[in-house]
């Protein structure tokens, strides 16, 4: 019989384990056997076949065949749900990993971060003016005073602290030892009396000397008539303290034996006046010469400190101050703009890393719902297979049992529908794929639109340079 021969067919293809989820496993795994022992078809078959039910002119199923239907039907409402479940799971996991914000995110990063970069430029650049300003009015200066004083050279940097220092100990400690090894054998307390009392002299030598070089004898070195005028009366102010500072300390050395008093002072001083280089001592004309050279030490310290020319070196380092000014604050600028830059760029970091995962596994998300709807298919043919089988069994059981013919529709198939469950597909959206390209863009936008922030903040030079171009 044909009916039987199907059965062997479907009994054959359907064992307990069945092989029609590759890849899911959402689905109940069913076994013929166990839903017929359950079901106790043969006993029923057996049953209504002795009361030869249904009857040979019947044309309605019977009970046990609509509970087969009904039970299949269940199984299939129990996977489709199950189906739909894992398809809404998937798609939720795979829009999840790139929504359209990120996508207008990305799109909108580059103006957004190019207007903030404009406008910290702009601000920036309003205070650089402002100080380009000030180094401008430094360097104008500068020009006025090299040109009203004919300089055509560079400036003449002093020596370093540490030798203008070195100098000026060397040439006092000099003189106060000299003061003092010659003034002890006059002083009742000796060599530290004599230093105590003498401590001020070679003070007020080098002091003095320095002071009247650097304030008014440099000025020799000015153009104007009135300014070398001044530097003339300096160097002879200069030259006069140094020698009648030096030749009273000497005379002073001569009096009453070189007692430190009052007495001994006005007599050095009548003798300044009355015999100007008469010294009676070999120390003291010692002790004069080491005086003046002390003088002319000081003297060399007050031209070598800075330019000897008055002023030069003053707006020097005016205009480099100004320019030093103008260079931390442009630098700090750009400080803020590689900030900016910096943080979308890591956002866009982010995302590119969103991207890549996305890349990576919305395919796989897409290829698990086409398994899934595949699946679901052979699932669904299962089924109907599995009521076909259910069905042959009873009828087959039935058969054996009855006294009459068997209805004519034992021969044909289980009218069984089952309706088909649309599991959409999960599209890759042309974003996906030029997703990465989208971000090189935006990154290349943001870079560009540094670039063009940073050219709003020009250097002292080029800032010059467009001015002069106006």
């Amino acid at each position: 019989m044909a009916l039987k021969k199907k059965a062997r067919l479907v009994d054959r293809l359907f064992r307990p384990k069945h092989d029609y989820l590759p890849g899911t496993t959402v689905f109940r795994e069913l076994d013929v056997d166990r839903i017929a022992s359950d079901l106790r078809l043969e006993e029923r078959g057996a049953e209504d076949g002795a009361k030869n039910l249904p009857s040979p002119t019947s044309s309605r199923a019977a009970g046990t065949e609509n509970e087969i239907i009904r039970q299949v039907k269940s199984y299939w409402d129990d996977a489709a749900q199950a189906a739909r479940r894992a398809h809404d799971s998937y798609a939720s996991r795979a829009a999840a990993l790139l929504s359209a914000t990120d996508i207008d995110s990305l799109r909108g990063t580059p103006g957004a971060v190019a207007s903030r970069l404009a406008e910290s430029a702009r601000s920036d650049r309003d205070d650089l003016r402002s100080r380009y300003q000030r180094w401008l009015d430094a360097s104008g200066d500068l020009d006025r005073f090299r040109e009203r004083e004919r300089i055509d050279r560079p400036e003449r940097p002093g020596k370093p602290l540490a030798f203008q220092a070195l100098v000026l100990i060397v040439a006092a400690g000099a003189e106060l030892a000299v003061n003092a090894s010659v003034f002890a054998s006059g002083d009742e307390f000796g060599l530290a009396g004599a230093l105590l009392k003498v401590l001020a002299i070679p003070l007020l030598n080098i002091g003095v000397t320095f002071a009247l070089v650097f304030l008014l004898a440099r000025h020799i070195n000015r153009h104007t008539a009135g300014a070398k005028l001044i530097g003339m009366l300096g160097i002879v102010l200069a030259v006069l303290c140094a020698f009648g500072l030096n030749l009273a300390i000497a005379h002073w050395r001569d009096s009453l034996n070189a007692t430190m008093s009052l007495d001994a002072g006005r007599i050095a001083l009548e003798r300044i006046f009355s015999a100007t280089f008469e010294l009676q001592d070999l120390s003291s004309w010692f002790l004069f010469a080491i005086g003046c050279l002390a003088s002319a030490a000081a003297a060399y310290e007050a031209t070598i400190c800075s330019d000897p020319h008055p002023g030069y070196s003053l707006r020097v380092k005016a205009r480099d101050k100004a320019a030093t000014v103008f260079q931390i604050a442009r630098d700090d600028a750009l400080a803020r703009l590689d900030g900016i830059s910096a943080h979308a760029t890591e956002s866009l970091k982010d995302h590119l890393k969103k991207a890549e995962t996305a890349g990576s596994r919305r395919p796989e998300y897409a290829q698990r719902v086409d398994a899934l709807a595949e699946d679901l298919r052979a699932y669904r043919e299962h089924l109907l297979n599995l009521a076909e089988d259910l069905t042959t069994r009873y009828r087959e059981a039935n058969q054996r049992s009855r006294s009459t013919e068997p209805p004519p529709r034992f021969e044909e198939a289980v009218e069984l529908k089952l309706p088909t469950v649309n599991l959409p597909p999960i599209k890759l959206a042309a974003t996906d794929a030029k997703l990465t390209g989208l971000l090189t863009k935006a990154m290349d936008e943001i870079t560009e639109a540094q670039r063009e922030a940073a050219a709003k903040l020009p250097t002292l030079e080029e800032w010059k340079a467009m001015e002069a171009s106006q």
